[in-house]
């Protein structure tokens, strides 16, 4: 009887180790899944420039299936009008991103001048 329960969980556990090799359910995602987001549009409006940005030291990358599966996105300056004792402008910390599909890739957001005022555009993958 031993032997009969040492023989069953054996062959489960190869059973969940086992890949499944039906390529029609394999994960071969090159493309971004219906639905995902492109380039988003100003999320944000200022009424003067940023500071500099502060220079940030980038921890290590956190482990992955593979090199591109996060993205270092770096701190930026956030517009809050309620923070006036600030200059209205809040550091936001950098961060990893991870990868949302293969074959994605990450841009970074950035502040931009347009019409007379400064619009932040957040960081996306396409």
């Amino acid at each position: 009887m031993t032997r009969l329960i040492f023989v069953l969980f054996a062959a489960t556990a190869l059973a969940a180790c086992t890949s499944d090799r039906n390529p029609s359910t394999a994960n071969t995602a090159a493309l971004p899944p219906p639905g995902a987001k492109s380039k988003p549009g100003v999320a944000i409006v200022a009424p003067k420039a940023p500071p500099p940005s502060i220079p940030e030291v980038v921890p290590p990358k956190p482990k992955g299936p593979d090199d591109g599966h996060f993205v270092w996105n770096p701190g930026h300056y956030h517009w809050d009008s309620s923070q006036p004792a600030n200059g209205n402008f809040t550091w936001l910390p950098g961060g990893f991103v991870e990868q949302p599909y293969a074959g994605s890739v990450w841009t970074n957001g950035g502040w931009a001048f347009s019409n007379g005022q400064w619009g932040w555009t957040p960081g996306y993958w396409q």
